[in-house]
Formats: C-alpha cells, sequence, structure tokens
C-alpha cells in the first residue's frame, strides 16, 4: 500500500479495462459472460494480469480492481467449462482475488488500489447503467444490493489492500445515497462517486439535475473523498466539472477532490441492445490532449482539492501513457 500517494495534487487513474480486453486481447464479452471484465478472475487471470499490469507500467498511480460488474448473482448465472453456474462461497475468492491482482500490477513499486463497483444497472443483462432503469428496485434494495458487495471485502484480509473504494457510473440520485448509506459503515477508507451523463443534457438518465446531485453527494455525514464523472463524452466534460463547481458555490459547499475519467470512444456509443459501438469516431483532437486541457482548466480555477483523472471505455495504457507524458512534461 501506499496511503501516502492519496495526498497528491493530481493522480492518475488507469483506463478502460472491458474494452481493451476486446480491443486488444481478442476477448469476447456476449449475454453469456455477465460479468464481463470480471468474467477473467475464473477462467483467463494471465491476460487479466497483463493487461493491469500494462496500465500500471503506463503510469498509473490507481488501478481499478476487475469487479466493476461482479456480482453474486452475476457468478451465479456464469456458465463455466465445467460448471452451470458458481456459488456465493467460490464467487467471494473470485472477488477477493481481483484485489490480489490489481496490487501485484505494481510489481512492488507504490501504487494505490481502488475498489471498483460499478452501479446495479451494470450487472443486469443487458446493462442499464446508462438509463438508470432498473425495473422495481428501490432505494432499500440498492443499498442491500452494495452493502452485500461491500461486504464481501470489508471482512476480508484483502481489504487492507485496498486504498480507495469507487463507486461509478451511478445514473440515478437513490443509488447515489445508497452509496453514502452503505460508506457510513465503512471508516477507514476514503470513497469516490462518479455518475454518468449519456445524454444531452447536463441531467443523469433519472432526470436529477446537478445541483440536486451535488447537494445530495456533499450534505450529510461522511460525504465521498472525491464526487465527479465518468463514462461520459469527453467533449461533455468540461461543461460538467463547471456545472458541479457552481452548484456547490451556490450551496456554499465546499467541494473535495474531482475525479474525472470520460471515455475514448469519440463520437461512437455503446447500444447496450447490439452490445457494441456504433458511430463515427474521427476527425478528433486527440484524447490527451483533451483531457489535459479540462484538468488544467480545472485546476487553475482552483474550486477542487485535488483531481483523480484517468479514462474509462475504449482508453487504452497508450492513452494513459501519452497522459502521463502530458502531466510529467507539465510539472
Amino acid at each position: 500500500m501506499a496511503t501516502n500517494l492519496l495526498d497528491k495534487d493530481i493522480l492518475l487513474l488507469d483506463g478502460g479495462l472491458g474494452t481493451t480486453l476486446e480491443d486488444q486481447h481478442g476477448v469476447k464479452f456476449s449475454s453469456e459472460t455477465p460479468l464481463w471484465s470480471s468474467h477473467l478472475l475464473v477462467e483467463n487471470t494471465s491476460t487479466l494480469k497483463a493487461v493491469q499490469r500494462d496500465f500500471a507500467d503506463a503510469g498509473a498511480d490507481i488501478i481499478l480492481t476487475a469487479t466493476y460488474q461482479a456480482s453474486l448473482h452475476g457468478f451465479k448465472n456464469t456458465k463455466t467449462i465445467n460448471k452451470a453456474g458458481i456459488d456465493a462461497e467460490e464467487a467471494r475468492g473470485y472477488m477477493l482475488s481481483a484485489v490480489r491482482i490489481a496490487r501485484e500490477s505494481y510489481d512492488g513499486r507504490p501504487g494505490l488500489v481502488a475498489l471498483s463497483l460499478g452501479a446495479y444497472g451494470a450487472t443486469m443483462i443487458p446493462s442499464t447503467e446508462y438509463s438508470g432503469a432498473y425495473g422495481t428496485m428501490t432505494e432499500e434494495d440498492l443499498y442491500d444490493f452494495h452493502m452485500t458487495r461491500v461486504s464481501t471485502f470489508t471482512s476480508s484480509e484483502e481489504w487492507e489492500e485496498i486504498d480507495l473504494v469507487a463507486f461509478e457510473t451511478l445514473p440515478r440520485i437513490d443509488e447515489v445515497r445508497a452509496a453514502k448509506k452503505v460508506m457510513l459503515s465503512v471508516t477507514d477508507k476514503p470513497y469516490w462517486v462518479s455518475c454518468v451523463f449519456p445524454n444531452d443534457d447536463q441531467r443523469l438518465p433519472d432526470g436529477t439535475g446537478i445541483d440536486e446531485l451535488v447537494s445530495t453527494m456533499l450534505q450529510g455525514d461522511k460525504p465521498p473523498w472525491a464526487i465527479g464523472v465518468n463514462c461520459t463524452k469527453i467533449h461533455k466534460v468540461d461543461g460538467l466539472v463547471k456545472a458541479f463547481e457552481d452548484a456547490a458555490r451556490k450551496k456554499s459547499l465546499r467541494l473535495p477532490r474531482l475525479v474525472v475519467y470520460p471515455d475514448g470512444a469519440g463520437r461512437k456509443v455503446y447500444d447496450t441492445r447490439l452490445q457494441e459501438w456504433i458511430g463515427d469516431d474521427s476527425d478528433q483532437t486527440p484524447w490527451e490532449e483533451q483531457l489535459f486541457d479540462i484538468v488544467s482548466k480545472s485546476k487553475q480555477r482552483g474550486a477542487w482539492k485535488g483531481i483523480i483523472v484517468g479514462g474509462c471505455c475504449k482508453t487504452t495504457p497508450g492513452y494513459i501513457k501519452k497522459f502521463r507524458q502530458r502531466l510529467d512534461a507539465a510539472c
């Protein structure tokens, strides 16, 4: 562990694990692999280790565990070569192994491990974290879901190897509240909450505006260590960050750290029905240049305690390496 790294002004996150596995390593995901990148914990740890090592070697300060879509329900529905479903105890072992693999990616160097906890919708088939369409799920149901998942780790030896807890791609305000409620019982780890903005307006998929979102994130007991945006088109991010700052200013709320990791798909969008990226991503300013500009402007405005920055879908170790070089050259 290297918790002193948490004090750095800018921390570099890794990139899109699942899409890197697809695009650079020939891994195929479908409804038969409901765990997405977590499926490699079961059947292909060598490739998973190689990709996470690539992100660490590219200069990432933080590696997210391969648990974004992991859930006991998902493991139960996972078909492997030897069995049609994985029971809860075995699933727990696989989930804990993700922590060790992430830690080992640094090969003994200082680095942080963040426990990746995707939205409930990320565990559905097809995934619904971009729409927030969860059927009959209530806020209490969402609390139970996230609490069960977090408890898998808090009761283990691997918990000591986790530096941060990351609630990612949340599309609904009730899920934000549920995540915060879960973390009231976790007193020894900082956490972040990042939301997704797939639509043209500055609202969550459930219709929640940024003023309400920021107030919900920051008010009450044990607010997040960082808040922000992930898995969102990069051209939207600067405006969203400014809107977060304006919302905090209106309520006289002190902002924590900013966490921002947009996708690298250009104009392409992910079709959850087809389970593929569609559209055109040509004629784009390089991703690392756009993101560096966003980070520089955010830092100049001085509203945040620090910045955690990285990539989401379609961002590879190459993207992270180029961004690391931009950061280092500017220091």
